[in-house]
């Protein structure tokens, strides 16, 4: 099993074959689990919403506020990918495909360099047990920035490999491979800031190869692809990151516990940690193991954990040059959800995803080969395509609930959601401000300006927020989401004579409430 040479007579086989069944396997995960209707996570209605502007030529901006202000509240790689597809159709069906052929994408090339340093047989194993992870499938019909980040990754990694095949035959500076790398992971910067772990990767890499002045040459060209964005906030004057404030906070759906110590950080950190380690990463890679997040971890939950990280690593050091860009660019990032202050799961590991089944398939298949060969002498005749089918086996079941759940008929409770939405859009003029606890989603249906309330248990506090928000009607959903009975619905119960009911949609029932501003001005004020 050592890495093969440049003139390998398997390196010269035709890659067409490898690529058509990737693009088969690919395409039917992707229809078996796909889900043609929007989510409910605000993050894709965002997306969207932000790829809408960007097509209609208003830059990055917030459609549903008046005034349509700049905004970076996520970064523009994504919604600037879906804007070209935007302008031809407002189709959400169309956009999800697009995040299919880029999953397909990330796959190929992802293969292209796996065939270099390990057999093609093993890499077109590894990449199709990538693809059979039902979380990665599951992000990429949603329409979420995740798969597009995969696919820049996979480009970044295939790119390195092209440098660092051609760094022999010219200087760092003149090697063009050198700056598609940065122009690349420096793309996947501004799709997710959790991009900074692929260049922390890269860099540490060109470090322990020796290559001191192109890791700094690397950094420093990072840093100006993130010039315009900088400058673009600046000049707009727009503040900092909202991530920095979001990993500062105790929790960020609760604001009013205030900010962490860095004693309370380092605790946060370890549990999590602990978390991913026990919870996460059995539950989420091969073999999908049944866990519960709020339980204590057990003996037999570290073990497992520890096991397949340790398989893990040894996949990685199979691959021999390149292990020390896997190792470290997968403990940054999840040194980076270590960091987070929201409760993740395995949530913010789906980038991470199928490196670890990569190196979890080579591992495996490396151990296999290396107890045959201790068992017969010799070097068996097993083909890693037989992991195929325990890793079908394994997967199936995960698929096909994702399956189910994306076939599911829509609950009322998102039926009525949707259903107040559409009248808004239908019978109010498009300059009507509507409240409500998922405003992203309520404006891809109802195209009005749109709001959130104030996260705080301080009704009165909550009322002068709508009034500064000049809202007009306000949405009390059935959705079940914690803010809305936490600090929407008592304020509510609280005030009566300020919110009328307008209408009522599907049982159990949503309400569109009319909020008088007026009264609530004069007995509230603002601010």
């Amino acid at each position: 099993m050592n890495n093969r040479t440049p003139n390998s007579p398997e390196r010269t086989k035709s890659v067409r074959p490898y690529i058509a069944a990737i693009a088969a396997v690919c395409a039917a995960l992707f229809a078996y689990t796909f889900k043609p209707t929007l989510d409910m996570n605000g993050d894709t209605s965002q997306y969207y919403i932000y790829a809408t502007s960007l097509a209609q030529g208003e830059g990055y901006t917030e459609l549903g506020t008046p005034g349509h202000p700049a905004s970076n509240g996520f970064p523009p790689g994504y919604p600037l990918l879906m804007a070209p597809l935007r302008v031809l159709t407002d189709s959400i069906v169309a956009q999800k495909i697009w995040n299919g052929l880029m999953l397909f994408g990330a796959a190929a090339l992802l293969f292209l360099f796996l065939r270099r340093v390990v057999p093609q047989s093993l890499a077109l194993t590894a990449v199709i047990v990538a693809s059979l992870n039902y979380r990665v499938l599951q992000f990429a019909t949603i329409m979420m920035s995740e798969t597009s980040y995969l696919l820049f990754t996979a480009l970044a990694i295939y790119l390195l490999y092209l440098f660092d095949r051609s760094a022999e035959n010219r200087k760092w500076w003149r090697n063009p491979y050198f700056y598609l790398l940065i122009l690349t992971a420096g793309y996947g910067y501004m799709i997710r800031t959790q991009g900074i772990t692929l260049i922390a990767g890269i860099t540490l890499w060109l470090l322990c190869v020796r290559k001191w002045r192109t890791a700094i040459g690397f950094v420093a060209g990072f840093l100006l692809t993130t010039l315009p964005w900088a400058v673009r906030n600046r000049l707009a004057g727009l503040g900092g990151s909202r991530y920095l404030d979001q990993l500062l906070a105790v929790n960020v759906w609760q604001p009013e516990q205030g900010t962490v110590s860095l004693g309370e950080m380092i605790d946060r950190g370890l549990k999590t940690l602990q978390m991913l380690i026990t919870k996460a990463i059995p539950n989420t890679v091969t073999p999908y193991l049944k866990v519960d997040y709020d339980a204590v971890s057990t003996f037999g939950e570290w073990a497992v954990g520890l096991t397949l990280i340790a398989l893990i690593l040894f996949g990685f050091w199979r691959i021999r040059r390149y292990f020390w860009f896997f190792a470290a660019y997968s403990a940054a990032v999840l040194g980076i959800i270590c960091l987070w202050s929201a409760p993740s799961g395995n949530r913010y590991i789906t980038t991470l995803v199928p490196l670890l089944e990569i190196g979890l398939t080579i591992g495996v298949c490396t151990l296999i080969e290396m107890g045959l060969r201790k068992r017969f002498g010799a070097k068996s005749a097993f083909s890693p395509l037989w992991l195929l089918i325990p890793a079908a086996l394994l997967a199936g079941p995960r698929l096909a609930a994702v399956a189910e759940e994306s076939r599911k008929p829509m609950p009322p409770q998102l039926a009525g959601f949707i259903d107040a939405a559409e009248t808004v859009r239908r019978r109010l003029p498009a300059q009507t401000v509507v409240c409500s606890r998922k405003p992203s989603v309520f404006y891809v249906y109802a195209q009005c300006h749109v709001c959130n309330f104030r996260y705080t248990e301080d009704d009165e506090s909550l009322i002068r927020g709508l009034v500064d928000s000049e809202v007009d009607y306000v949405v009390l959903d059935q959705m079940g989401y914690a803010a809305t009975g936490r600090y929407l619905y008592p304020a509510i119960c609280k005030h009566p004579e300020l919110f009328e009911v307008a209408g009522a949609f599907r049982v159990p029932p949503t309400y569109l409430l009319r909020f008088d501003r007026k009264t609530a001005a004069l007995k509230f004020g603002s601010k």
